[in-house]
């Protein structure tokens, strides 16, 4: 019988799950935290050209007053004169100088604005 020995001693078994286990959780938050910050992360916005601000600027003139007229179409304007309409826009410009400068002026003459308001409506 002595010749038997069934029992063995004890054998360490090495355990890594515990290492597993954090890896799993580190690979995880670090997964949070680029999502968050992606989904946080400010988007680029694109800035309206001078252009874009120009065109919504002539469409919010207030037509009611004629030296907003004036001001407006005529500081806004440049942006868009091109050889087809170089002629017309000059010619109304000459015709604002009346409206600007002054302390009292005239109320607008209808075509006037109508024919600003087309020049307006034309642009893009």
């Amino acid at each position: 019988m002595e010749k038997l020995k069934d029992i063995k001693g004890i054998v360490q078994v090495s355990d890594y799950s515990l290492y597993y286990l954090l890896a799993i959780l580190l690979a995880f938050i670090v997964l949070l935290i680029v999502a968050f910050y992606l989904y946080r992360k400010p988007r680029a916005r694109k800035k309206p050209t001078s252009k874009e601000i120009a065109l919504k600027n002539l469409q919010d003139i207030d037509f009611q007053n004629p030296k907003d007229i004036a001001y407006g179409f005529t500081l806004n304007i440049p942006f868009f004169i091109s050889d087809e309409n170089r002629n017309e826009i000059e010619n109304l410009l000459e015709k604002l100088e009346i409206y600007k400068y002054k302390k009292e002026i005239p109320n607008m003459k209808e075509e006037l604005k109508q024919s600003i308001k087309k020049i307006i409506k034309g642009l893009k």
